[in-house]
C-alpha cells in the first residue's frame, strides 16, 4: 500500500497494539511516544496520514498535530480522544484535523475512518494538481475524454477562418469555447467581442448589431455596433437562435459579402472578424418550421462542436470544485473543505444547470460556511443556481402565524448574504435579485442605520 502513518501515543501498551493492528493492514507506520518525537519524526520525514493523541506527556497533542500539518499541508490527520467534547472536535477540526475517534474504539471502526481519511487525501491532491487538467490556452478544467475532444478539434480549427457553430445545453461552458477559439486563432491579437442575443430586445438588437447614424430615429447620434467593434477580432454571438427574421437576412449578408450598412445610413462599411455562434436550441427543427434560415444556419455551421453536459463528465466535478472553491475563497480570503461525502453527493446530482450551477452552487457554500469543512449535510438535495430572494418564497402560502418566521428568515438570510460579500451592497443585491434601494429599504425595516449595516 506504501502509506506512511505517523502514530502519535504515549499509552506503551496501546501504542504497541496499534503499530502491530497498522503494519498488518500494510501501512508503514511510525511511533512517536511524544510531542518532542513526532516533531522530530515530521521535520526528518514526510508522512500521509497522522493518527494523533489528544493527550501527551510533554505537549499539548493538538498543537502538536497543528505544527506537523504546517510542515506537511497534505498530512492528513484523525485525531484519538478519551475525552471527546464539541469544543476540542471544533478546535481539531479548524486545525486541519479531518476526523475524531473517541478512546476505547473497535479496531474496525479505526480501520474504516483511516480508509476514509485516506480516500479524502488521495482526492485533496487531486484537486491540489491541476496541471495536467488545465489548458491554459483555453482557461478550461478538465480531465474529461470528450472535453479534451473538443479541445483538440478547437486546436485544429481554430487557426482557420472557418464560422465555428457551439452547442450544448446552458452552463455547459460555450462562451469558455468561445474564447479559448479566439486566443488560439490568428484573430488573437484583436477584440473578443461577446453578445448575446437573447438578452437585447428585438426592437435594439438591429441597432446593437450594425451601428446607427446620426438622424436613424429621434435623439439618435453616430455609433458602431458589435459587428465593427469586432473587426480584426473575434465575434461571439450567443443565444443566435433568438435573431428575428429581419436580422436574419441582414446578418447573412455580411457574412456573404463583408460589408454592413448602420441604421438609417447609406454607405458601407468593410468587416474582418472570426464568427463564432452558440445556441441551446436546435437550429435544425427551427429551420424545418421556417424560424431560422437555412442559408444562415450553413453559413454559420461551417464546424459545429457539442459541449458536453456535466453530467456527462462527472470526472470533472472534484476539478471544477476545486477550481471555484479557489476563486470564490481566495476573493473572501477564507479556506473550505469538502469532505469525501460531500463530494459524493455533488457526483451524483444531475446538475441541470450544468456548470454554471455548480459554480453558484460553491459560491453559495463559501458564503454561509466561511473557514468551515463542508459536509454532505450541508449541500441541499437538488443544488440549483443562486436565487433571488422572492424565488424563495414564491411558491409559499403564507398563514398570518407563519408570516412572522419569514419575515425573520429573510431578515436572516439577507444578514447572511451581506455577510458573505464582505459588507458590499451592489454584490449582495445583485445575488438577492433587489435593486441596491430595495436592500436599503428592507435594512431600514428592521431598524438598521447605515452606520451599523456595511459600509
Amino acid at each position: 500500500m506504501d502509506v506512511k502513518l505517523l502514530l502519535v501515543e504515549d499509552d506503551p501498551l496501546l501504542g504497541a497494539a496499534l503499530y502491530e493492528a497498522l503494519g498488518r493492514k500494510g501501512y508503514l507506520t511510525r511511533l512517536a511516544n511524544s510531542g518532542t518525537e513526532a516533531l522530530a519524526l515530521s521535520n526528518d520525514e514526510s508522512f500521509d496520514l497522522v493518527l494523533q493523541d489528544v493527550r501527551l506527556p510533554d505537549a499539548d497533542g493538538l498543537d502538536v498535530l497543528s505544527e506537523i500539518i504546517a510542515r506537511q499541508p497534505r498530512c492528513q490527520a484523525l485525531v484519538m480522544t478519551g475525552q471527546a467534547t464539541v469544543e476540542m472536535a471544533v478546535r481539531a477540526m479548524k486545525l486541519g484535523a479531518f476526523d475524531f475517534i473517541t478512546k476505547p474504539f473497535p479496531l474496525d471502526v479505526l480501520m474504516m475512518k483511516l480508509e476514509r481519511l485516506l480516500d479524502y487525501r488521495h482526492l485533496e491532491n487531486q484537486l491540489a494538481d491541476l496541471t495536467g487538467a488545465f489548458d491554459p490556452r483555453a482557461k478550461i478544467v478538465t480531465r474529461s475524454p470528450a472535453m479534451r475532444a473538443v479541445l483538440e478539434t478547437i486546436a485544429v480549427v481554430a487557426a482557420s477562418e472557418a464560422n465555428i457553430l457551439l452547442l450544448g445545453e446552458s452552463g455547459t461552458g460555450k462562451e469558455l469555447m468561445a474564447e479559448a477559439i479566439h486566443n488560439m486563432s490568428a484573430h488573437s491579437h484583436g477584440p473578443l467581442v461577446r453578445v448575446n442575443c437573447a438578452a437585447i430586445p428585438e426592437t435594439l438588437i438591429e441597432a446593437e448589431l450594425f451601428g446607427v447614424e446620426k438622424g436613424a430615429y429621434t435623439g439618435a447620434v453616430n455609433r458602431q455596433g458589435y459587428l465593427q467593434l469586432a473587426n480584426g477580432g473575434t465575434l461571439f454571438l450567443d443565444e443566435i437562435g433568438e435573431l428575428s427574421p429581419a436580422v436574419q437576412a441582414k446578418l447573412l449578408r455580411v457574412l456573404g459579402e463583408h460589408i454592413a450598412t448602420r441604421l438609417g445610413g447609406t454607405s458601407s462599411y468593410a468587416l474582418n472578424f472570426r464568427l463564432v455562434c452558440a445556441t441551446n436550441r436546435d437550429l435544425r427543427a427551427m429551420v424545418a418550421q421556417g424560424k431560422f434560415r437555412e442559408d444562415l444556419y450553413y453559413r454559420i455551421n461551417v464546424i459545429n462542436l457539442t459541449i458536453p453536459p456535466l453530467r456527462d463528465r462527472r470526472e470533472d466535478i472534484p476539478l471544477l470544485t476545486a477550481h471555484f472553491i479557489g476563486r470564490f475563497a481566495k476573493e473572501r480570503q477564507q479556506q473550505i473543505r469538502l469532505t469525501p461525502e460531500a463530494i459524493e453527493r455533488l457526483l451524483h446530482h444531475p446538475w441541470p444547470g450544468n456548470v454554471r450551477e455548480l459554480s453558484s452552487l460553491i459560491e453559495q457554500l463559501t458564503l454561509f460556511y466561511p473557514g468551515e469543512q463542508i459536509l454532505s449535510r450541508h449541500i441541499p438535495d437538488a443544488p440549483v443556481a443562486a436565487q433571488p430572494l422572492g424565488t424563495i418564497f414564491e411558491k409559499i402560502t403564507v398563514g398570518v402565524p407563519l408570516k412572522v418566521a419569514v419575515a425573520e428568515f429573510e431578515r436572516n438570510y439577507i444578514r447572511r448574504v451581506l455577510t458573505g460579500t464582505g459588507g458590499r451592497k451592489s454584490r449582495a443585491a445583485a445575488i438577492l435579485g433587489l435593486s441596491r434601494k430595495s436592500l436599503w429599504e428592507k435594512l431600514r425595516e428592521e431598524g438598521s442605520s447605515e452606520d451599523n449595516v456595511v459600509k
